[in-house]
């Protein structure tokens, strides 16, 4: 059975420091270089992984402001970027150049034919949608 649009029975951040808390965690998580889908959070009251914060972050934007999760996605590619100049300039004893480019090509997808642009505008045009339907 569905829930009624607007039940928020099944909501798991409940506080402003929890959400505030998971998430700090979650782009900590990005920015250490980690994929978002191996991201979890473990609390007393909950476990969730990246897909429930992905939602908050989708539909509270004012609580969960992307420009937080695209720093630490620039700072996960830093730290690729570091190793790969380290291996072009030959810092890196015993590396595999072939696993690099895989790893990379499948990381950040690089091979796709188009990238996903920011998501600060889709991020603007939810909450004015937002804004319009509490007029």
């Amino acid at each position: 059975m569905a829930a009624v649009k607007g039940n928020k029975n099944a909501v798991k951040l409940k506080t402003p420091e929890l959400k505030k808390e998971a998430y700090r965690q979650y782009c900590a998580w990005i920015a250490d270089g980690k994929n978002k889908e191996s991201w979890y959070m473990e609390h007393p009251d909950l476990s969730l992984t990246y897909k429930t914060i992905e939602i908050y972050i989708r539909e509270e934007p004012l609580e969960f402001p992307s420009i937080h999760k695209e720093v630490a996605e620039c700072k996960s590619l830093a730290i690729f970027e570091e190793i790969g100049m380290k291996m072009m300039l030959g810092q890196i004893d015993k590396n595999s150049p072939a696993v690099y480019q895989m790893f990379m090509r499948n990381k950040f997808g690089w091979d796709k034919e188009s990238h996903a642009t920011s998501t600060s505008e889709t991020d603007v045009r939810r909450l004015l949608a937002k804004w319009e339907k509490n007029d």
